[in-house]
């Protein structure tokens, strides 16, 4: 009777196990390496037959295709990780285009322009500024493309409450056009600051949006009565931020609503009883990961 050859101990296999798996991965990282290459090439064909114009971003499609992956992905790979590599490809194809550059307004403190990075790339080029002011007419002057402000607060100074100065600007006529940051699960040790980016062209839809509104009111309007024009007119509105101005006449009400708006939406024709037409802002894409452990 023959006997049964003792099973082979971890450290017998381990070397060999761990040189081939080793070699799938090698072979992976050129597979990757060959596509990257591929939508490389694809991104110079793009640029050479001139099709985009103007500022080269499109927040609305980044975070469409950042939305479809993350709907796909599967297995243990954090998802903060594709949106991390998918970033960089964004930043990596502008570089291809010409590059980009923009304005930051970020006061005494580096957050803002941290998250500015993590969005846009650490080698993408910034021009940090004490105020909004100074980073909007980078915009403006054509010296940025676009400009990643503060959120809004009802303690705003007048030098502070830029999105006032977007109602009454132009031209070029500033938006609005995303919100940083787009992965919203903010672990320890990485910056916390949330930003508006504000360019020069019209946002384009993600598939899932939000809006900004501005509206100049009489100063004592009450913000249930704001919202409530709003909500009759069709607007779901999320927030409602109101600048009453002392010794003024006008005050200012900066409304977050659900969906993409255009600026010729047909019920901003239907909004009555303030003192001008409420401006369309912008628009940018709702974040993603807002909540919850991330994976």
């Amino acid at each position: 009777m023959s006997e049964t050859p003792p099973s082979p101990t971890p450290n017998d296999t381990a070397p060999e196990t761990l040189a081939r798996l080793r070699a799938e991965i090698d072979a992976l990282d050129d597979r990757i390496h060959d596509m990257l290459m591929q939508r490389a090439e694809i991104i110079e064909r793009v640029a050479s037959q001139g099709g985009k114009r103007g500022v080269p971003i499109r927040p609305g499609r980044e975070a469409a295709i950042l939305r479809r992956l993350l709907d796909r992905h599967q297995g243990s790979l954090p998802q903060h990780t594709i949106v991390r590599i998918w970033r960089e490809l964004f930043s990596g194809a502008l570089m291809i285009e010409g590059g980009l550059v923009i304005a930051v307004a970020d006061g005494v403190q580096a957050e803002l322009l941290a998250v500015a990075r993590e969005h846009f790339g650490p080698l993408t080029a910034m021009r940090r500024h004490r105020t909004p002011s100074q980073a909007l007419a980078d915009v403006t002057g054509a010296a940025a493309h676009a400009a990643v402000l503060p959120l809004p607060s009802d303690e705003d100074d007048d030098q502070a409450a830029w999105w006032v100065g977007l109602m009454h600007g132009g031209p070029p006529r500033l938006s609005i056009v995303a919100k940083l940051p787009f992965w919203g699960r903010r672990g320890d040790g990485v910056p916390q600051a949330e930003a508006y980016v504000v360019s020069s062209f019209v946002p384009d839809a993600s598939g899932n949006d939000r809006s900004l509104i501005g509206i100049e009111i009489v100063p004592d309007t009450s913000t249930a009565r704001i919202v409530g024009m709003l909500r009759d007119a069709g607007f779901d509105v999320g927030s409602l931020l109101l600048r009453r101005v002392t010794r003024r006449e006008v005050g200012y009400a900066l409304a977050d609503v659900e969906g993409y708006v255009p600026r010729e939406d047909a019920r901003l024709g239907t909004l009555a009883g303030f003192l001008a037409p409420p401006v369309v802002l912008g628009s940018y894409a709702a974040p993603v990961g807002a909540s919850g452990p991330s994976r």
